[in-house]
Protein backbone atom coordinates (compact mmCIF):
# COMPACT_ATOMS: atom_id res chain seq x y z
CA UNK A 1 0.00 0.00 0.00
CA UNK A 2 2.74 2.42 1.15
CA UNK A 3 4.75 1.57 -2.41
CA UNK A 4 1.06 2.27 -4.26
CA UNK A 5 1.03 5.71 -2.60
CA UNK A 6 4.47 6.58 -3.87
CA UNK A 7 3.36 5.50 -7.10
CA UNK A 8 0.37 7.83 -7.27
CA UNK A 9 2.49 10.76 -5.68
CA UNK A 10 4.90 10.52 -8.40
CA UNK A 11 1.85 10.45 -10.85
CA UNK A 12 0.47 13.46 -9.17
CA UNK A 13 3.64 15.53 -9.12
CA UNK A 14 4.54 13.99 -12.56
CA UNK A 15 1.04 15.25 -14.20
CA UNK A 16 1.77 18.79 -12.13
CA UNK A 17 4.52 19.34 -13.49
CA UNK A 18 3.71 18.88 -17.30
CA UNK A 19 1.01 21.08 -16.75
CA UNK A 20 3.00 23.83 -15.17
CA UNK A 21 5.54 23.31 -17.97
CA UNK A 22 2.41 23.59 -20.96
CA UNK A 23 0.84 26.77 -18.81
CA UNK A 24 4.39 28.64 -18.64
CA UNK A 25 5.10 27.23 -22.25
CA UNK A 26 2.09 29.01 -23.24
CA UNK A 27 2.43 31.95 -21.33
CA UNK A 28 6.15 32.83 -22.43
CA UNK A 29 4.19 32.36 -26.41
CA UNK A 30 1.70 34.43 -25.41
CA UNK A 31 4.29 37.08 -24.04
CA UNK A 32 6.93 36.88 -27.27
CA UNK A 33 7.12 40.38 -29.43
CA UNK A 34 5.25 42.39 -26.70
CA UNK A 35 4.88 46.28 -26.43
CA UNK A 36 4.54 49.17 -29.29
CA UNK A 37 7.32 51.43 -30.52
CA UNK A 38 5.24 54.83 -30.77
CA UNK A 39 6.20 56.97 -33.69
CA UNK A 40 5.47 60.29 -34.22
CA UNK A 41 4.00 60.52 -37.14
CA UNK A 42 4.36 63.38 -40.01
CA UNK A 43 1.89 64.30 -41.85
CA UNK A 44 2.96 66.65 -44.91
CA UNK A 45 6.43 66.68 -44.05
CA UNK A 46 7.32 64.57 -47.60
CA UNK A 47 5.70 67.26 -49.67
CA UNK A 48 3.15 64.57 -50.61
CA UNK A 49 -0.94 64.76 -50.74
CA UNK A 50 -2.59 64.10 -47.11
CA UNK A 51 -3.22 60.64 -47.99
CA UNK A 52 -0.51 59.38 -50.22
CA UNK A 53 1.35 61.21 -46.71
CA UNK A 54 -0.92 58.87 -44.42
CA UNK A 55 0.70 55.69 -45.97
CA UNK A 56 3.89 56.47 -45.81
CA UNK A 57 3.99 57.19 -42.49
CA UNK A 58 1.97 53.91 -41.64
CA UNK A 59 4.55 51.90 -43.53
CA UNK A 60 7.13 53.54 -41.42
CA UNK A 61 5.51 52.99 -38.17
CA UNK A 62 4.46 49.31 -39.24
CA UNK A 63 8.47 48.73 -39.73
CA UNK A 64 9.28 49.98 -36.77
CA UNK A 65 7.11 47.24 -34.97
CA UNK A 66 8.14 43.74 -35.91
CA UNK A 67 5.14 42.66 -33.56
CA UNK A 68 2.62 43.45 -36.01
CA UNK A 69 1.67 41.19 -38.84
CA UNK A 70 0.58 44.65 -40.56
CA UNK A 71 -2.15 47.47 -40.50
CA UNK A 72 -4.79 48.42 -41.21
CA UNK A 73 -6.39 52.12 -40.90
CA UNK A 74 -9.61 54.19 -42.01
CA UNK A 75 -9.48 58.07 -41.60
CA UNK A 76 -13.12 59.80 -42.43
CA UNK A 77 -12.30 63.58 -41.89
CA UNK A 78 -14.33 65.88 -43.98
CA UNK A 79 -12.63 68.89 -43.23
CA UNK A 80 -9.48 67.26 -44.73
CA UNK A 81 -11.21 65.71 -47.73
CA UNK A 82 -10.14 62.33 -46.42
CA UNK A 83 -12.50 59.26 -46.33
CA UNK A 84 -10.30 56.54 -46.93
CA UNK A 85 -8.92 52.53 -45.70
CA UNK A 86 -5.04 51.86 -45.88
CA UNK A 87 -3.70 48.89 -45.78
CA UNK A 88 0.05 48.42 -44.46
CA UNK A 89 1.71 44.88 -44.32
CA UNK A 90 2.32 41.69 -46.54
CA UNK A 91 -0.94 40.63 -48.78
CA UNK A 92 -2.80 42.96 -46.44
CA UNK A 93 -6.07 44.89 -48.30
CA UNK A 94 -7.35 47.81 -46.53
CA UNK A 95 -11.03 45.80 -47.06
CA UNK A 96 -9.71 42.96 -45.27
CA UNK A 97 -11.92 42.28 -41.53
CA UNK A 98 -10.31 41.26 -38.36
CA UNK A 99 -12.32 40.13 -35.29
CA UNK A 100 -12.62 43.75 -33.49
CA UNK A 101 -12.76 42.03 -30.01
CA UNK A 102 -14.20 44.61 -27.21
CA UNK A 103 -14.99 46.93 -29.63
CA UNK A 104 -18.15 44.90 -29.47
CA UNK A 105 -19.11 46.54 -26.29
CA UNK A 106 -19.61 49.84 -28.19
CA UNK A 107 -22.64 48.29 -30.16
CA UNK A 108 -23.78 46.15 -27.39
CA UNK A 109 -24.25 49.59 -25.78
CA UNK A 110 -25.90 50.81 -28.56
CA UNK A 111 -28.99 48.47 -29.06
CA UNK A 112 -29.50 48.46 -24.88
CA UNK A 113 -29.92 51.85 -25.21
CA UNK A 114 -32.63 51.51 -28.35
CA UNK A 115 -34.36 49.62 -26.25
CA UNK A 116 -34.88 51.76 -23.51
CA UNK A 117 -35.79 54.28 -25.98
CA UNK A 118 -38.33 51.57 -26.97
CA UNK A 119 -39.31 51.17 -22.68
CA UNK A 120 -38.38 47.24 -23.60
CA UNK A 121 -35.26 47.66 -20.94
CA UNK A 122 -35.10 49.65 -18.03
CA UNK A 123 -31.74 51.52 -18.07
CA UNK A 124 -31.78 52.27 -13.75
CA UNK A 125 -34.37 49.47 -12.90
CA UNK A 126 -33.18 45.78 -11.37
CA UNK A 127 -32.05 43.27 -14.23
CA UNK A 128 -33.56 40.48 -12.44
CA UNK A 129 -37.08 40.08 -14.26
CA UNK A 130 -35.27 40.84 -17.81
CA UNK A 131 -32.80 37.81 -17.36
CA UNK A 132 -33.65 34.73 -18.93
CA UNK A 133 -34.17 31.92 -16.33
CA UNK A 134 -30.44 30.40 -16.53
CA UNK A 135 -28.45 33.08 -15.90
CA UNK A 136 -30.92 34.82 -13.04
CA UNK A 137 -31.00 31.67 -11.43
CA UNK A 138 -26.96 31.45 -11.68
CA UNK A 139 -26.92 35.05 -9.97
CA UNK A 140 -29.22 34.54 -7.16
CA UNK A 141 -27.42 31.52 -6.31
CA UNK A 142 -24.53 33.47 -5.75
CA UNK A 143 -26.34 35.80 -3.61
CA UNK A 144 -25.84 38.84 -6.48
CA UNK A 145 -28.01 41.52 -5.78
CA UNK A 146 -30.41 41.27 -9.05
CA UNK A 147 -32.90 43.85 -7.26
CA UNK A 148 -30.36 46.07 -7.24
CA UNK A 149 -27.87 45.88 -10.22
CA UNK A 150 -29.19 47.89 -13.06
CA UNK A 151 -28.61 47.68 -16.77
CA UNK A 152 -26.52 51.01 -16.50
CA UNK A 153 -24.23 49.64 -14.04
CA UNK A 154 -23.45 46.83 -16.42
CA UNK A 155 -22.59 49.07 -19.30
CA UNK A 156 -20.67 51.15 -17.18
CA UNK A 157 -18.21 48.24 -15.34
CA UNK A 158 -19.92 49.26 -11.61
CA UNK A 159 -22.40 46.39 -11.19
CA UNK A 160 -19.92 44.47 -8.56
CA UNK A 161 -19.84 41.36 -10.88
CA UNK A 162 -16.24 40.15 -11.47
CA UNK A 163 -14.38 39.64 -15.06
CA UNK A 164 -14.63 35.64 -15.94
CA UNK A 165 -11.14 36.42 -17.39
CA UNK A 166 -9.92 37.33 -13.70
CA UNK A 167 -10.72 33.88 -12.36
CA UNK A 168 -7.28 31.69 -13.02
CA UNK A 169 -8.89 28.73 -13.77
CA UNK A 170 -10.69 30.09 -16.65
CA UNK A 171 -7.61 31.99 -18.11
CA UNK A 172 -5.58 28.61 -17.96
CA UNK A 173 -8.52 26.44 -19.92
CA UNK A 174 -9.47 28.92 -22.19
CA UNK A 175 -5.68 30.80 -23.25
CA UNK A 176 -3.07 27.58 -22.68
CA UNK A 177 -4.74 24.94 -25.50
CA UNK A 178 -4.41 27.69 -28.46
CA UNK A 179 -0.66 27.79 -27.62
CA UNK A 180 -1.12 24.40 -29.17
CA UNK A 181 -3.73 25.09 -31.88
CA UNK A 182 -6.46 23.56 -29.88
CA UNK A 183 -9.36 25.30 -28.32
CA UNK A 184 -12.81 24.78 -26.15
CA UNK A 185 -15.81 25.73 -27.40
CA UNK A 186 -17.61 28.02 -24.20
CA UNK A 187 -20.80 29.35 -24.39
CA UNK A 188 -22.02 32.41 -22.56
CA UNK A 189 -23.62 30.83 -19.68
CA UNK A 190 -20.42 28.52 -18.96
CA UNK A 191 -18.21 32.06 -18.86
CA UNK A 192 -20.98 33.74 -16.73
CA UNK A 193 -21.01 30.63 -14.58
CA UNK A 194 -17.45 30.92 -14.05
CA UNK A 195 -17.01 34.37 -12.80
CA UNK A 196 -20.00 34.32 -10.59
CA UNK A 197 -19.08 30.87 -9.17
CA UNK A 198 -15.40 31.72 -8.60
CA UNK A 199 -14.47 35.66 -9.24
CA UNK A 200 -14.38 38.11 -6.63
CA UNK A 201 -17.72 40.07 -6.18
CA UNK A 202 -17.38 43.84 -5.48
CA UNK A 203 -19.79 46.37 -4.13
CA UNK A 204 -22.79 47.77 -6.18
CA UNK A 205 -22.52 50.81 -7.53
CA UNK A 206 -19.02 51.82 -6.05
CA UNK A 207 -16.13 50.77 -8.12
CA UNK A 208 -15.18 50.89 -11.91
CA UNK A 209 -13.95 46.76 -12.71
CA UNK A 210 -13.79 46.42 -16.27
CA UNK A 211 -15.76 43.08 -16.52
CA UNK A 212 -16.77 41.01 -20.14
CA UNK A 213 -19.09 39.42 -17.59
CA UNK A 214 -21.61 42.81 -17.60
CA UNK A 215 -21.42 42.83 -21.57
CA UNK A 216 -22.33 38.85 -21.69
CA UNK A 217 -25.71 39.99 -19.37
CA UNK A 218 -27.00 43.09 -21.39
CA UNK A 219 -26.66 40.39 -24.37
CA UNK A 220 -28.52 37.96 -22.54
CA UNK A 221 -30.98 40.76 -21.38
CA UNK A 222 -31.31 42.52 -25.18
CA UNK A 223 -32.36 38.54 -26.92
CA UNK A 224 -34.98 38.14 -23.70
CA UNK A 225 -36.20 41.33 -24.87
CA UNK A 226 -36.40 41.03 -28.47
CA UNK A 227 -36.83 37.51 -28.92
CA UNK A 228 -33.67 36.85 -30.65
CA UNK A 229 -31.76 33.49 -30.52
CA UNK A 230 -28.30 35.30 -31.08
CA UNK A 231 -26.90 38.30 -29.68
CA UNK A 232 -25.82 38.34 -33.89
CA UNK A 233 -29.42 38.22 -34.58
CA UNK A 234 -30.23 40.67 -32.50
CA UNK A 235 -27.32 43.12 -34.09
CA UNK A 236 -28.50 42.64 -37.46
CA UNK A 237 -31.56 43.52 -36.92
CA UNK A 238 -31.44 46.69 -34.64
CA UNK A 239 -28.01 48.08 -35.76
CA UNK A 240 -29.35 47.69 -39.70
CA UNK A 241 -25.47 47.50 -40.40
CA UNK A 242 -25.59 48.12 -43.70
CA UNK A 243 -27.28 51.85 -43.21
CA UNK A 244 -24.84 52.88 -41.01
CA UNK A 245 -21.85 51.58 -43.34
CA UNK A 246 -21.19 48.77 -42.01
CA UNK A 247 -22.14 46.07 -45.21
CA UNK A 248 -19.29 43.78 -44.67
CA UNK A 249 -19.81 43.04 -40.65
CA UNK A 250 -21.00 39.62 -39.00
CA UNK A 251 -21.00 38.00 -35.92
CA UNK A 252 -18.66 35.17 -35.63
CA UNK A 253 -20.03 32.25 -35.19
CA UNK A 254 -23.55 33.33 -35.33
CA UNK A 255 -23.82 34.68 -38.96
CA UNK A 256 -22.22 33.62 -42.21
CA UNK A 257 -19.44 35.36 -43.61
CA UNK A 258 -20.58 37.93 -46.08
CA UNK A 259 -19.47 37.15 -49.17
CA UNK A 260 -16.67 38.92 -50.63
CA UNK A 261 -14.81 39.17 -47.40
CA UNK A 262 -11.54 38.13 -46.48
CA UNK A 263 -10.47 37.33 -42.40
CA UNK A 264 -6.76 38.30 -41.92
CA UNK A 265 -4.29 36.92 -39.26
CA UNK A 266 -4.56 37.62 -35.52
CA UNK A 267 -1.76 37.12 -32.89
CA UNK A 268 -1.93 37.16 -29.20
CA UNK A 269 2.41 36.94 -28.61
CA UNK A 270 3.63 34.23 -30.97
CA UNK A 271 0.00 32.44 -31.20
CA UNK A 272 -2.04 32.41 -33.80
CA UNK A 273 -5.68 33.29 -32.57
CA UNK A 274 -7.27 34.26 -35.39
CA UNK A 275 -7.29 30.15 -36.74
CA UNK A 276 -9.13 28.88 -33.50
CA UNK A 277 -12.38 29.23 -32.12
CA UNK A 278 -11.96 32.03 -29.61
CA UNK A 279 -15.55 31.59 -27.82
CA UNK A 280 -14.33 32.94 -24.74
CA UNK A 281 -14.70 36.31 -26.41
CA UNK A 282 -18.28 35.46 -28.37
CA UNK A 283 -21.12 36.74 -27.07
CA UNK A 284 -21.08 40.20 -26.07
CA UNK A 285 -17.73 41.40 -24.73
CA UNK A 286 -16.58 40.33 -28.26
CA UNK A 287 -17.58 38.92 -31.06
CA UNK A 288 -17.78 41.48 -34.17
CA UNK A 289 -16.11 41.16 -37.53
CA UNK A 290 -15.51 43.68 -39.07
CA UNK A 291 -13.48 45.82 -41.88
CA UNK A 292 -11.89 49.16 -40.25
CA UNK A 293 -14.00 51.63 -42.40
CA UNK A 294 -16.95 49.36 -41.21
CA UNK A 295 -15.80 49.65 -37.57
CA UNK A 296 -14.84 53.25 -37.96
CA UNK A 297 -18.57 54.20 -39.62
CA UNK A 298 -20.41 52.03 -36.82
CA UNK A 299 -18.50 53.45 -34.25
CA UNK A 300 -18.91 57.48 -35.89
CA UNK A 301 -22.68 56.43 -36.24
CA UNK A 302 -23.36 55.07 -32.46
CA UNK A 303 -21.34 58.71 -30.86
CA UNK A 304 -23.23 61.06 -33.29
CA UNK A 305 -26.61 58.98 -32.10
CA UNK A 306 -27.47 58.10 -35.63
CA UNK A 307 -28.59 54.28 -34.32
CA UNK A 308 -31.09 56.36 -31.88
CA UNK A 309 -34.48 58.18 -32.50
CA UNK A 310 -34.22 60.69 -29.41
CA UNK A 311 -30.61 62.72 -28.70
CA UNK A 312 -31.21 62.01 -24.98
CA UNK A 313 -29.71 58.48 -25.84
CA UNK A 314 -26.19 59.71 -27.18
CA UNK A 315 -26.03 61.84 -24.26
CA UNK A 316 -26.89 58.88 -22.01
CA UNK A 317 -23.89 57.22 -23.82
CA UNK A 318 -21.26 59.71 -22.53
CA UNK A 319 -21.86 59.59 -18.51
CA UNK A 320 -18.97 58.45 -16.83
CA UNK A 321 -19.09 57.28 -13.58
CA UNK A 322 -16.69 58.24 -12.30
CA UNK A 323 -12.51 58.32 -13.15
CA UNK A 324 -11.33 54.46 -14.74
CA UNK A 325 -7.64 53.81 -12.83
CA UNK A 326 -6.40 53.50 -16.76
CA UNK A 327 -7.70 56.24 -18.51
CA UNK A 328 -10.19 59.36 -17.83
CA UNK A 329 -13.46 57.80 -17.19
CA UNK A 330 -15.89 54.39 -19.00
CA UNK A 331 -19.37 55.93 -20.61
CA UNK A 332 -21.85 53.29 -21.78
CA UNK A 333 -19.94 51.00 -24.16
CA UNK A 334 -17.53 54.32 -24.67
CA UNK A 335 -14.70 55.96 -23.31
CA UNK A 336 -12.91 59.41 -24.06
CA UNK A 337 -9.54 60.92 -25.26
CA UNK A 338 -8.19 63.94 -24.51
CA UNK A 339 -5.91 64.71 -27.12
CA UNK A 340 -4.66 68.05 -27.95
CA UNK A 341 -7.54 69.96 -26.31
CA UNK A 342 -10.19 67.39 -28.24
CA UNK A 343 -12.66 65.29 -26.54
CA UNK A 344 -13.15 62.16 -28.49
CA UNK A 345 -15.02 58.82 -27.57
CA UNK A 346 -14.37 55.34 -28.42
CA UNK A 347 -13.35 52.02 -27.73
CA UNK A 348 -10.64 49.48 -28.14
CA UNK A 349 -10.35 45.60 -28.23
CA UNK A 350 -7.56 42.94 -27.62
CA UNK A 351 -5.87 42.33 -30.85
CA UNK A 352 -4.72 45.41 -31.03
CA UNK A 353 -8.07 47.50 -33.04
CA UNK A 354 -9.40 50.99 -31.64
CA UNK A 355 -12.03 52.91 -33.19
CA UNK A 356 -12.49 56.95 -32.25
CA UNK A 357 -14.79 59.60 -33.27
CA UNK A 358 -13.27 62.82 -31.98
CA UNK A 359 -17.11 65.30 -32.72
CA UNK A 360 -16.43 68.87 -32.93
CA UNK A 361 -13.48 67.86 -35.70
CA UNK A 362 -15.94 65.41 -37.28
CA UNK A 363 -12.85 63.20 -37.70
CA UNK A 364 -13.31 59.28 -37.41
CA UNK A 365 -9.83 56.46 -36.92
CA UNK A 366 -10.08 53.21 -36.57
CA UNK A 367 -7.17 50.92 -36.79
CA UNK A 368 -6.00 47.26 -36.25
CA UNK A 369 -2.29 46.27 -35.86
CA UNK A 370 -3.37 42.69 -35.57
CA UNK A 371 -1.32 42.24 -32.55
CA UNK A 372 -3.00 41.66 -29.05
CA UNK A 373 0.50 42.68 -27.35
CA UNK A 374 0.68 46.02 -29.85
CA UNK A 375 -0.33 48.76 -27.60
CA UNK A 376 -0.87 51.61 -29.35
CA UNK A 377 -0.77 55.19 -26.94
CA UNK A 378 -1.73 57.67 -29.54
CA UNK A 379 -0.29 60.36 -27.06
CA UNK A 380 0.17 64.07 -27.80
CA UNK A 381 3.22 64.05 -29.75
CA UNK A 382 2.82 60.76 -31.21
CA UNK A 383 0.55 58.58 -33.63
CA UNK A 384 -1.95 58.93 -36.29
CA UNK A 385 -4.63 59.96 -34.07
CA UNK A 386 -2.22 62.71 -33.18
CA UNK A 387 -1.32 64.03 -35.94
CA UNK A 388 -4.54 63.67 -37.48
CA UNK A 389 -6.22 65.43 -35.32
CA UNK A 390 -3.43 68.65 -35.97
CA UNK A 391 -4.20 68.23 -39.66
CA UNK A 392 -7.38 68.72 -38.85
CA UNK A 393 -6.93 72.24 -36.38
CA UNK A 394 -4.88 73.53 -39.04
CA UNK A 395 -6.84 73.17 -41.66
CA UNK A 396 -9.99 74.75 -39.59
CA UNK A 397 -7.44 77.88 -38.58
CA UNK A 398 -6.80 77.80 -42.26
CA UNK A 399 -10.72 78.19 -43.32
CA UNK A 400 -11.13 80.48 -40.56
CA UNK A 401 -8.41 82.99 -41.71
CA UNK A 402 -9.57 82.28 -45.56
CA UNK A 403 -13.40 83.48 -44.65
CA UNK A 404 -12.20 86.31 -41.95
CA UNK A 405 -9.62 87.61 -44.79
Amino acid sequence: MKQLGTYALRGFLAVALALALAIGWSSWQGDQRAGWTDVTWKLGDQGLDLASSIQVELNRETKANANSPGQLLYVRAPGLGLDQAFASGDDLRSSDDVRVASNTKTFVAAMALQLVEAGKVQLDGPIGPALSPAVKAMLEKNGYQIDTISMRQLLNHTSGIPDYFQVPLFEVLALVPNAYGLSAHWTAESEIWFAVTFGRKDVVGENFTYSDTNYLIAADIIKQATGSPSIGVAARKMLAWPKIGADETYWEAMEPEPAGTRRVAQYRGAIKDSDIDVSYDQYGGGGLVMSMDDLGRATRAVVLGEVFTNPVATRLLMQTPGPDPKGEGYGLGLYPTKLHGELCWGHGGFWGTAAVHCPRLDLTLARSTGQANAQQTDREGSGALSALILAAQAAERARVKATND
